[in-house]
């Protein structure tokens, strides 16, 4: 009689056991009742044009670009592409998130013209009235003045699927570089120069969304970089790689 009433003792915690672990066990491993965020990265690799179109030749019906970060990868190490920049970020789904790597550039965009007194001494000659309107000439004035963020900037809002493997995605990698300053008109006067000038940037950008597998490469767009002289060299491509993966906290 002991024995028997061991043995359903036994196999009454075994039960109890079982159906705990089986409560936490989940059959996907994927930890469905724990929190999870997203970590977006963006990869910026130029190669030349004829590389790009030998990348793209054959058509595809997969958006895994994971081969294709792998050949270009290969170029990399070959000295053949060039990485220009590499970002990443964690957001929580349907949040927007920002990471910045920048130096604010502040220019004017408006002036005041240059002026001169309307009136000199009567008293005074030609010749030295015209000295004295030189010296109390006043040049263009900056008036209004704007901020451009030069650098590297990233904007993400992703968002998991109901699957827990897919990701909406909204992106928007942006490269910004000063490149000079064009005069637009030339001011000379006994105390300096004072010339109206405005900046000149280049910029490559993307602004797109996306539906990624979790932890897959894709090739999200291209653009053209920028040449020596500032104006978009179209033989130089810059190659925007993302990748999401999905991260449970607590893990």
């Amino acid at each position: 009689m002991k024995h028997t009433l061991l043995s359903l003792c036994s196999l009454t915690l075994a039960t109890s056991s079982l159906a705990q672990n089986a409560e936490d066990f989940d059959p996907l491993g994927e930890h469905l009742n724990l929190p999870k965020q997203i970590r977006v990265m963006v990869e910026y690799i130029e190669v030349p044009l004829p590389e790009l179109t030998k990348l793209l030749a054959e058509p595809r019906k997969s958006a895994n670009d994971g081969d294709l970060r792998e050949t270009v990868g290969k170029l990399v190490e070959a000295g053949t592409a060039k990485h220009q920049e590499t970002q990443f970020i964690i957001a929580r789904s349907g949040e927007t998130a920002t990471t910045e790597g920048i130096l604010e550039y502040i220019y004017p965009t408006e002036y005041e013209p240059s002026e001169v007194p309307n009136e000199i001494s009567s008293n005074q000659d030609t010749g030295q009235a015209m000295e004295i309107a030189k010296m109390v000439a006043t040049p263009p004035t900056p008036t209004a003045f704007e901020t451009r963020n030069t650098g590297s900037t990233l904007e993400i809002q992703p968002t998991i699927g109901a699957d827990d493997k897919t990701i909406d995605l909204r992106l928007a990698p942006e490269l910004v570089e000063h490149i000079r300053n064009e005069i637009w008109s030339e001011w000379n006067g006994v105390h300096g120069k004072a010339p109206i000038q405005m900046p000149l940037f280049s910029s490559a950008r993307i602004n797109t969304g996306l539906t990624l597998i979790n932890g897959q490469y894709c090739l999200a767009g291209t653009t053209s970089m920028k040449g020596e002289d500032g104006k978009p060299d179209h033989q130089r491509k810059l190659l925007f790689f993302v990748r999401a993966d999905i991260l449970t906290a607590g893990l």
